[in-house]
């Protein structure tokens, strides 16, 4: 992945050489455009950040999944799946996180790496994109729009737990 992106940065220098651009103008030019677009969405971002942060160094994950893990544990399934399902509407990162820490521990082929896979690519950071889209054209009534998410987010991993249960269990 490296090398296409040296390759791209080279192919684009070579372009400009050729077509003799000023080519550190036009990548001001460019920081400046996108400063312009980050400037409305950097406060929903930062504030956001900072709301992941806490949620993780606060302990909430782990009262939630002490509240849920006798649920967790009759269905047969790690308490790490549960934290995946609940961090994957919120932070994209955080998730990821833990669908690498399934794939360290049992393998990429493993079914509870499959369910952990399902989970992340069925869902979507709901909460990142309500606050980021809705922030930019600043609108400040979601309507429906967060519920509507969050519940779809809610039925793709029971939905993802369901198809584990009848393939693997």
């Amino acid at each position: 992945m490296n090398k296409i992106v040296i390759i791209f940065l080279l192919i684009v220098f070579i372009d400009g050489l050729f077509k003799r651009c000023s080519m550190f103008e036009l990548f001001i030019d460019g920081v400046k455009d996108a400063l312009t677009l980050l400037k409305p969405i950097f406060t929903t971002l930062m504030a956001f950040m900072l709301f992941v942060q806490l949620l993780r160094s606060s302990g909430t994950i782990e009262v939630l999944s002490s509240l849920f893990q006798p649920l967790i544990q009759s269905l047969h399934l790690p308490i790490d799946i549960f934290i995946l399902g609940f961090l994957r509407p919120i932070s994209a990162n955080a998730s990821l996180s833990f669908l690498y820490s399934f794939y360290e521990v049992f393998g990429v082929d493993h079914p509870l790496s499959l369910l952990a896979s399902l989970i992340q690519s069925g869902s979507d950071t709901t909460m990142y994109v309500v606050a980021l889209y809705f922030s930019s054209i600043k609108m400040k009534d979601t309507r429906y729009a967060l519920w509507v998410g969050l519940t779809m987010d809610f039925l793709s991993v029971v939905f993802a737990i369901m198809i584990y249960l009848k393939m693997f269990v």
